[in-house]
């Protein structure tokens, strides 16, 4: 990781005014390929679902025992995570939302978990619009996602338990630093057993940003803000563009630092664009 960001940085320093464009490809560079989200196939969806159905219906799967309640519950998460990881289209959206009401008919006991399932690829996948989230933060101050507007955003769902949230620490200090004086915001909605301890394991691994506390409900552990946008596993992220539109979901590591990379360079050259037309 050390090293990795010790490259990209001298990347960063080569890569300012003095490197023209024509020296840079005539010596056989090329800058590396975005970070990009495939499309699903209409084949390739088919299969999903066609996995969904056999674990929802209790139809064992090769070298598993037939599903449970808990185990369709399971799918369907998995189902809806896997969804936000390519883009559909608006014909294959409806044939999902679809699918998913043939499939609370059949299982009504289900309820809760297709509605969660459909809310995601109705608001949460990638192209989608982000819902604004209305919070405390770890301080008690009030705040709002759409306060950012016009900023890239990286929103980490995480918990002071959660021993895979921890390893992200060292690249969402990165990106603080790196970009603090760029339109670039990384939040996060923290869960756990009390806002001080979320605040303590904060302080404990250097990350200086604003996060929602967001109290685990009813039992559950996970708060309001989570059960919105449906995450249940930590750590959960989505990068969110300046227009508010999410464009990357639980990318982590170094394609964290690809993807927050590529957005910010397009909300720069968006807001030079306009500063040109006034």
């Amino acid at each position: 990781m050390r090293q990795w960001i010790g490259v990209l940085a001298a990347v960063c320093v080569l890569s300012g005014p003095a490197l023209r464009a024509q020296s840079y490809s005539a010596f056989g560079f090329a800058p590396s390929a975005d970070l990009a989200v495939p499309a699903f196939t209409d084949e390739e969806l088919g299969g999903l679902l066609a996995t969904l159905d056999r674990f929802v219906t209790g139809a064992p799967l090769p070298d598993r025992q037939p599903s449970t309640r808990s185990a369709a519950t399971d799918a369907l998460w998995q189902f809806g995570r896997r969804l936000q990881t390519g883009r559909l289209s608006a014909s294959q959206e409806g044939r999902v939302v679809a699918h998913l009401d043939r499939l609370l008919n059949a299982h009504p006991s289900l309820n809760a978990a297709i509605k969660g399932t459909r809310r995601v690829i109705e608001q949460l996948t990638v192209g989608k619009p982000a819902p604004d989230i209305s919070g405390i933060d770890l301080a008690g101050q009030p705040f709002k996602l759409s306060d950012y507007r016009g900023k890239v955003v990286a929103l980490v769902f995480s918990a002071e338990w959660c021993a895979i949230c921890r390893t992200q620490a060292p690249y969402e200090r990165f990106l603080i630093g790196r970009y603090e004086r760029w339109p670039f915001a990384l939040l996060s909605v923290q869960t756990g057993s009390s806002r001080e301890s979320a605040h303590a394991a904060s302080v404990s691994d250097h990350l200086a940003h604003r996060s929602w506390w967001d109290a685990p409900a009813n039992g559950a552990d996970n708060g309001p803000i989570a059960q919105a946008w449906n995450v249940l596993g930590w750590p959960a992220s989505f990068l969110i563009d300046g227009r508010g539109i999410i464009r990357f979901v639980n990318v982590r590591d170094e394609d964290l630092l690809k993807a927050v990379r590529q957005l910010v360079d397009e909300q720069v050259a968006l807001d030079d664009k306009a500063r040109r037309r006034k």
